[in-house]
């Protein structure tokens, strides 16, 4: 099959699987989240596994579920936030339990262990203060769909601006593929459909959302930058290979890694 239709294919059962898990209700928004980040943490550890590594896997899977459950439980005020506290001891058994695994790199071991949760557990568990952000006894997924459907329209925006009128490179050193008319043009699509969103969902003012969309262009853009350095660094051409045409978890929502914690601090601002 054509790697084009696959990919079309592929990234069509993402988007209704993603879509779907958001707007039918807080539980399937749960389940479909939840398998996400548990899934990315495997094939994040996996990765520097097979460089020779140890992260401690099931500890950082463990921790990743924890900060999901905790934020959950923060965003629908059933617990104020001093809770985050119980990472602490969890965090210093991860440093402690290196001393029993007689690995030659133990500082590494645990750096990858803990920066797993903070790359792909942490901003994942964030959605959920979107969730939750005007009431805290009422799920509302206007923040979450908007969000998807801009960093996608940017991302097919951006691609395929690229293809066909792509000359000046955005960041040849990390993507060679990416250039600045793709991201400009990306961009200016991402701000329009943040406008036209702005129509139907009232949470924020017309100017609020398209700042909004400026966001999740720009710190998605440094999200998918990031993740190909770290492949780069790692000497891989995908993540993994869970996605047909996509490459792994790790490649197919590298932007919103770095973007949802953006837009998580420009909405407690305002």
């Amino acid at each position: 099959m054509n790697n084009l239709i696959l990919r079309s294919i592929t990234g069509i059962g993402i988007g209704l699987v993603i879509i779907g898990g958001i707007a039918i209700s807080q539980y399937t928004f749960m389940i479909v989240f939840l398998l996400l980040l548990i899934a990315g943490l495997i094939e994040f550890y996996q990765i520097f596994e097979k460089k020779g590594f140890k992260p401690q896997k099931i500890s950082g899977i463990i921790l990743g579920i924890l900060v999901f459950g905790l934020n959950y439980i923060i965003a629908t005020g059933y617990m104020k936030y001093q809770l985050i506290i119980i990472i602490i001891p969890i965090v210093l058994y991860i440093v402690i339990a290196e001393l029993f695994r007689k690995h030659t790199s133990p500082f590494e071991n645990i750096s990858i262990t803990i920066f797993g949760i903070l790359y792909i557990a942490v901003p994942i568990a964030l959605f959920w203060q979107l969730a939750y952000r005007d009431n805290i006894y009422l799920y509302n997924p206007h923040f979450l769909l908007a969000y998807f459907i801009i960093i996608w329209t940017y991302d097919t925006g951006a691609y395929l601006i690229g293809v066909n009128i792509g000359k000046r490179k955005l960041f040849e050193r990390i993507s060679p593929k990416k250039s600045w008319e793709g991201a400009i043009g990306g961009y200016i699509i991402s701000l329009g459909i943040a406008y036209l969103i702005s129509f139907y969902y009232k949470e924020l003012t017309s100017y609020q959302w398209i700042i909004f969309g400026s966001i999740v262009a720009i710190f998605g853009t440094f999200g998918d930058l990031i993740e190909s350095m770290f492949k780069r660094s790692l000497d891989i051409k995908d993540s993994g290979n869970i996605l047909p045409g996509h490459g792994g978890i790790l490649d197919r929502f590298d932007a919103l890694f770095l973007a949802i914690p953006a837009v998580y601090v420009y909405l407690q601002f305002i």
